[in-house]
């Protein structure tokens, strides 16, 4: 297996650590400050909701940073799938339409990363595939041979 590139640790990691601290935020800091809870006041659903979704994207979010730590193709096509699901309910709950803008940029550039061509080498794979290609021995994905197979 080829070595993980650089771009791929950073993201993977940049992943965990945001994600703990989003949860750590959403249950510590929150009940603590009452700006900040008259903020979530103004969303369009209940605490509640809020709650069991920062808890369910952070789940989501620590297994998309673990797949792409250990190359799982699957991992990436979560990772744009769940990104989008966040951006259409984040479209419906937030009254900051512009962070959702935000997301969006973020969510593009990452998906460079993660679809690139080291990228698809690491996860040995191509596109939305779920699965790692089956390579010959001594072949690379992306290398041809001379008959350009």
């Amino acid at each position: 297996m080829e070595k993980r590139p650089v771009s791929l640790t950073i993201i993977a990691w940049v992943l965990i650590v945001l994600s703990v601290l989003g949860l750590i935020s959403m249950f510590a800091l929150t009940a603590a400050n009452p700006m900040l809870q008259e903020k979530l006041a103004e969303m369009h659903v209940p605490m509640a909701f809020l709650e069991i979704w920062t808890v369910l994207g952070t789940v989501v979010t620590l297994i998309c940073a673990y797949g792409i730590l250990k190359g799982m193709p699957w991992s990436r096509v979560l990772y744009v799938v769940w990104g989008i699901i966040g951006m259409v309910v984040g479209f419906y709950i937030t009254p900051q339409k512009a962070s959702i803008i935000i997301s969006l940029v973020v969510l593009v550039v990452v998906s460079i990363f993660l679809f690139g061509e080291k990228a698809n080498v690491w996860f040995q794979a191509r596109g939305f595939m779920l699965h790692r290609e089956s390579m010959p021995e001594g072949r690379e994905l992306g290398s041809t041979d001379r008959l350009g197979r």
